[in-house]
């Protein structure tokens, strides 16, 4: 549950599905807006091995890299929260009374949750600057090392890293004057398949700091290094 959790923020599953028409309508985007804010309640399902698991919940995100998301039971209830601000990352478990807290690099390899280094980097989905309409792109990314951009009609359909990560972008409309893709698709670099899909997302709203902020009364308190695959 934890993996599937954290990697929401990340996304993407290669779906099955039949391919949507590709966007193509830009009467109503604003040159040079991007998603400075972005809200709204997901649907995401994840596979890893053998597991195949889907939920539903709500992330907020500002630029560039401040982000809160809740995962909800089929109850209501939250079974977890994730807080990431800057290279600072929390995770909390409401049920077992307990959070976790520290540096991004601090995340132990084996808990498969790795794919947080990455939340920039697969949350910027808009063109590089002087980018063309439609090809590929190669420059550094956000997080160190060669990204691979594909590029058509304006829009990015996917990026890679040499290292294996992969993030396609599908079901493109337009908010507050901004391309949006409302699908987002991850492959990670140990196999794990993502896919996460907006629901009534709202971009450049105003969101107000404690909508970022992650409870932690009541709560064990310990470090990152300290977390287990869950």
């Amino acid at each position: 549950m934890f993996r599937f959790c954290v990697l929401i923020i990340l996304s993407v599953l290669l779906s099955a599905c039949a391919t949507k028409p590709l966007f193509t309508d830009n009467s109503q985007v604003v040159p040079g807006r991007v998603v400075e804010t972005l809200s709204s309640s997901v649907t995401l399902s994840l596979r890893t091995g053998e597991k195949n698991i889907s939920g539903r919940g709500f992330m907020v995100y500002r630029r560039p890299d401040q982000m809160r998301l809740i995962l909800l039971s089929p109850f209501g209830t939250t079974v977890m929260e994730a807080q990431l601000a800057g290279e600072r990352l929390t995770l909390t478990y409401p049920a077992d009374g307990v959070a976790y807290q520290g540096q991004i690099k601090d995340l132990p390899p084996a808990t498969g949750q790795r794919g947080f280094a990455m939340l920039r980097w697969v949350l910027d989905s808009e063109p590089p600057i002087g980018a063309p309409v439609s090809g590929v792109v190669e420059q550094q990314a956000s997080q160190g090392g060669q990204e691979q951009i594909t590029i058509k009609n304006g829009l990015v359909l996917e990026k890679s890293l040499k290292s294996g990560e992969q993030v396609r972008y599908r079901n493109h409309t337009v908010l507050a004057g901004v391309r949006l893709p409302l699908e987002l698709q991850m492959e990670s670099a140990e196999g794990d398949r993502i896919r996460l899909v907006l629901e009534e997302p709202e971009v450049n709203t105003e969101l107000e700091e404690p909508m970022f902020n992650v409870p932690l009364q009541g709560l064990r308190l310990f470090p990152l290094s300290q977390l287990k695959a869950r």
